[in-house]
């Protein structure tokens, strides 16, 4: 799914369902606490993660020349600043 199908489903629920919080809904879970957002930095992935980390974390990361000799070499960008994206929120 996109932004743009979400919006069109969106616009398609009347405003008693859209008053209802936001779900999520896994395989074994429900997640319900969820919030959106804009990237305010382009985000990274690098080998054996399980997340990406921004920018400026990424930056601080490969500080350790001996993980990251490559410096940001080794980071694969994932995600630019300004990307819409939803989170849970903990």
């Amino acid at each position: 799914m996109n932004w743009k199908e979400l919006k069109e489903f969106c616009n398609s629920l009347n405003e008693t369902q859209l008053e209802k919080k936001v779900i999520l809904w896994r395989e074994d879970e429900a997640i319900s606490n969820i919030y959106a957002e804009q990237l305010e930095e382009d985000h990274f992935n690098y080998e054996d993660s399980e997340g990406c980390v921004s920018e400026s974390d990424a930056k601080s990361m490969f500080e350790d020349k001996e993980e990251f000799p490559n410096g940001m070499d080794d980071f694969e960008k994932v995600y630019d600043k300004g990307d819409p994206i939803l989170h849970e929120e903990f």
